[in-house]
């Protein structure tokens, strides 16, 4: 279940259009609670989410959803691996990704890479167009919504 709707569309790469100024300021990692959610029982612990990048003031967003074995996940040791992605370039990002993709899996690989372009069709655009894009995504309500939550 999708808290929110694509809103760019989403390619694999990140755009060459001149995002190497732009650096990674914050990412935030909510993940959601199933049972608020009304989510359905899977096979296996469903962990699923959201993860924020932003840089200049623009925010990019994935959603992530995967099975496994473990009933509660640590979020902080999940997502610990995007820590040094915070002050890198767009590019830069995305190749330390693509470098650590195997010690990362796909779930948490292709999570910032789809955020990561998002992000970067945002900065492409107009500035008026996603300057408030806080406003797409309602932080109190993913609160709401969130068992855990993770900010660096």
């Amino acid at each position: 279940m999708s808290l929110i709707s694509p809103i760019a569309p989403v390619a694999n790469t990140v755009s060459k259009v001149d995002v190497s100024t732009h650096t990674i300021h914050s990412i935030e990692v909510f993940q959601y609670d199933n049972h608020l959610l009304a989510l359905p029982d899977m096979d296996g612990y469903l962990h699923c989410g959201l993860l924020k990048i932003a840089s200049h003031g623009i925010t990019g967003w994935a959603e992530y959803s995967f099975t496994d074995q473990v009933q509660h996940l640590d979020l902080v040791k999940w997502c610990r691996v995007f820590t040094a992605l915070k002050k890198c370039s767009l590019p830069q990002a995305q190749s330390y990704i693509d470098q650590h993709h195997d010690l990362w899996g796909d779930v948490r690989s292709q999570v910032m890479l789809d955020a990561l372009t998002d992000l970067s069709s945002r900065l492409q655009d107009p500035p008026d167009v996603w300057a408030s894009s806080d406003i797409l995504v309602n932080h109190a309500f993913l609160l709401d919504y969130t068992i855990a939550y993770y900010s660096f």
